[in-house]
């Protein structure tokens, strides 16, 4: 007789906050769940344990008169290789009610390679809207397949 043992790998995870690195990656600081350990709070990037087809999304809330740029980038873990996935874009002008804009992706990936959320420049809690229960920006993905 012979046993075939099949392995397979979970990948999830789901993070909110504001924490705006440096190098204008926003790391979700607070996880609600990260089964497979494959997204790191503290630098914000998601790492594929497995090749596959993953699916990301991503939420990002506006005070009102404020603007947001950002994108769903993958490369390597240093960034000095990376691909833009989606552009975000919402502006709020003289608007008087805050306002959440998302972007969400399916995209190939090969294991080690990162995915994160990326800020087109440094903002602030003046201009970037997380309020406790009521408002969360936040970053979520999952393997959908493995190849």
């Amino acid at each position: 007789m012979i046993l075939l043992y099949i392995t397979g790998h979970v990948a999830a995870f789901n993070a909110h906050g504001f924490h705006e690195l440096s190098n204008n990656v926003n790391a979700f600081p607070t996880v609600i769940f990260n089964e497979g350990n494959a997204y790191n709070p503290s630098t914000g990037h998601f790492t594929a344990p497995v090749d596959g087809l993953y699916y990301f999304t991503a939420q990002i809330c506006v005070r009102p008169g404020s603007s947001v740029y950002f994108y769903l980038e993958k490369g390597s873990e240093s960034m000095s290789v990376k691909v833009r996935l989606t552009a975000t874009e919402d502006q709020q002008g003289s608007s008087h009610n805050a306002l959440c804009v998302s972007a969400e992706v399916s995209v190939k990936l090969i294991r080690n390679e990162h995915v994160w959320v990326m800020m087109n420049s440094q903002y602030t809690t003046s201009q970037i809207n997380e309020s406790g229960n009521n408002v969360w920006n936040f970053f979520t993905g999952t393997l959908i397949q493995e190849f």
